[in-house]
């Protein structure tokens, strides 16, 4: 580049910048001395314009860079009286741009601008505006107390990096189809949304969003952002709210907000990777209104509401996350939303661990929900697949389920809750399958439910290992419970039971009680209680059939107040007391049995107006006595 220098000999004769570009040749460089210029400049051909390094050298007025001009500005501070307006290409070296004369600093309309290490301060309205297809790189650049926006690109491509913004009303807003890649930049204390992105994409990596009077980064009208490493924190509003947009995010820290983390609402979508997202005031994660998110390998803690919030026909999926120490539910589920959890762990919560309510539905897979400080999971008029997970040590239910709600669990372990493992409440399906239920309250099932469990067991309880209550039904297939310091299974109030191929055994008190209701029992065994093997009182209604029952402490069936009895291919051996022993007009009816006891002077008594039948049975003692009958009662044996 040839040097074109103007220092005393032809400033003397010419004394304006305009009049030196008009003089000089294309490519030219131009050293201007340092002082104050008050002109406007239409440069019209290639050159360089350079301040002095040490000694300020102002521009005061409008600047020109039409098309097919290339123009190089060093070591320059402008206070323009009008926009900067290039549609040609610019170079910004150690610029600066303050006063608030003017509306606008920059315009680049169609043009291309390179700035580097330049300021940009005080315009009324905004520092930059980057419109119309036109291209923008920013690095090492500083921009503060610029009205509303500090650069606003439409339709254009922007990079920025290692650049510092702050005090105005937004720091970016990207708009019409722009691109905007940030690196390493500082956005704070802006009084809206820091970055704002409409019908646009926005890359950032590396970049600080911080003290934000309003959002962080506001995606909206198919605007798209994707953020790596970036970290949001102390904005006063929601940290990234996306509305009809799409949100990527990987490795960032979205922490410490006075609102939510982020909130995808509208038919938005995000993908969120690796990232941070704790300590919000509000929820650290909404999705709402028909939106959909992924979260994998993530932390959500320590919210102030609620970890992740889903509601309005939303769909989430999160996988080997943790979201734990949040101050409400760490996840909520409502409203036809749908969630689903693979190798999530769910800890340390302050309320409910997972609930799902108004329709939703959450299936979940090898997860781990514990030390709650309330239910592990509450469902109400929802449904809940649960597999291959553990719920442990939560101070309410490891699963309470209500009101026209369906519950599907399949190996999963249960221990160490509270209250019942699993609490089901008013018009409640559920099956369990393949599960292991311990130290604790098995099941209680409450209100017309209806349970199946297959091939599970229920033990070690200190309470009432399962309660079937008020017109429930319960079905128990190839099924063990067993070591309880109470009873083991109770059928009150109008339910029913059928226990199928099943084991119970070693409970402090009777081992099954039925009350006012119905059971069925085949091909299954009682044995090793410190009670009664059953005890049936006030018009239940017993089948037992291909069964095994044997040593028990007291009477190993005790039949009271009016209730019905029919045994049938039932060994009953081994008691301490009687086998049967029925009162207060109780029937029994007992036919193809074996009754075997060498510990009790009778096998089978009747008292006050009960009547026992039997047929085809051999009941038999040591003693001979096998039969004791008293006050209006009767024992016949049908086949003798």
């Amino acid at each position: 580049m040839a040097i074109y220098k103007y220092f005393s000999r032809l400033f003397s004769k010419t004394k304006t910048i305009q009049k030196n570009i008009q003089h000089s040749k294309a490519g030219n460089f131009i050293q201007l001395k340092p002082k104050l210029y008050k002109e406007s400049i239409h440069i019209n051909k290639n050159m360089v314009l350079a301040g002095d390094l040490h000694d300020e050298t102002i521009i005061e007025g409008l600047i020109i860079i039409p098309k097919n001009v290339s123009v190089t500005l060093q070591n320059l501070t402008i206070s323009p009286t009008a926009q900067m307006y290039i549609e040609g290409e610019a170079v910004l070296q150690n610029c600066h741009f303050k006063g608030g004369k003017n509306d606008i600093h920059v315009t680049v309309d169609g043009g291309k601008l390179n700035a580097y290490h330049c300021t940009f301060g005080n315009a009324k309205d905004m520092a930059l505006s980057i419109i119309n297809n036109s291209k923008a790189i920013f690095e090492n650049c500083n921009f503060d107390h610029n009205g509303k926006v500090q650069i606003l690109a439409e339709s254009s491509q922007v990079y920025i990096e290692k650049c510092e913004f702050s005090y105005a009303k937004h720091a970016l807003c990207i708009k019409n189809g722009s691109f905007v890649q940030s690196r390493n930049v500082h956005f704070h204390h802006h009084t809206s949304a820091q970055v704002v992105v409409e019908d646009s994409r926005f890359i950032d990596h590396e970049s600080v969003i911080e003290h934000g009077e309003g959002m962080g980064i506001h995606v909206y009208h198919e605007g798209d952002a994707s953020i790596q490493s970036t970290v949001l924190q102390y904005n006063t509003q929601t940290q990234i709210c996306v509305q009809r947009g799409l949100l990527t995010a990987r490795y960032c820290s979205i922490q410490q907000g006075r609102d939510a983390g982020i909130s995808i609402t509208q038919n938005a979508e995000a993908q969120i990777f690796h990232c941070e997202i704790a300590q919000n005031k509000k929820s650290n994660i909404v999705v709402t209104k028909d939106s959909k998110m992924n979260i994998e390998f993530c932390k959500i803690h320590a919210g102030e509401n609620i970890g992740i919030q889903l509601s309005d026909t939303s769909i989430v999926n999160i996988f080997e996350t943790r979201i734990n120490g949040n101050r409400s539910s760490q996840v909520s589920i409502a409203n036809k939303s749908i969630c689903s959890m693979k190798k999530v762990e769910v800890t340390g919560g302050y309320h409910v661990g997972i609930c799902i309510e108004d329709n939703g539905n959450c299936s979940i897979v090898e997860c781990s929900i514990t030390h709650n400080a309330n239910s592990a999971i509450t469902l109400f008029k929802s449904e809940l697949s649960i597999f291959k997970s553990i719920l442990t040590q939560n101070i309410g239910n490891g699963i309470l389920a209500m009101s026209d709600s369906k519950v599907e669990v399949d190996m999963c372990k249960f221990y160490e809750n509270e209250m019942p493992h699993i609490a089901c409440k008013s018009n409640v399906e559920i099956i369990i399958i393949q599960s292991e239920l311990s130290n604790g309250k098995s099941l209680f099932i409450v209100n017309e439910c209806e349970l199946t469990a297959i091939d599970c067991q229920f033990f070690d309880s200190l309470n009432v290992q399962i309660e079937i209550c008020d017109l429930s039904n319960a079905r128990f297939e190839n099924c063990q419970i067993y070591n309880g310091k109470s009873y083991g299974v109770k059928v009150l109030r109008n339910s029913s039971l059928y226990l199928f191929d099943s084991q119970i055994f070693n409970h402090e008190l009777s081992q099954m009680v039925v009350n006012d209701s119905s059971i069925i029992l085949k091909n299954s065994e009682l044995f090793d209680g410190n009670r009664n093997a059953l005890y049936i009182q006030n018009h239940s209604e017993v089948f037992v059939s291909d069964c095994f029952i044997s040593k028990h402490a007291q009477h190993q069936l005790w039949i009271d107040f009016e209730s019905t009895v029919e045994l049938k291919s039932v060994q009953i051996t081994d008691g301490a007391l009687s086998d049967i022993f029925a009162q207060n007009q109780s029937s029994v009816f007992i036919s193809d049995s074996v009754i075997r006891n060498n510990k009790s002077r009778f096998n089978v008594q009747a008292v006050n107006f009960s009547k026992i039948e039997i047929s085809k049975t051999v009941v038999e003692n040591i003693y001979g006595d096998v039969y004791y009958s008293e006050n209006h009662s009767f024992i016949k044996q049908l086949d003798t």
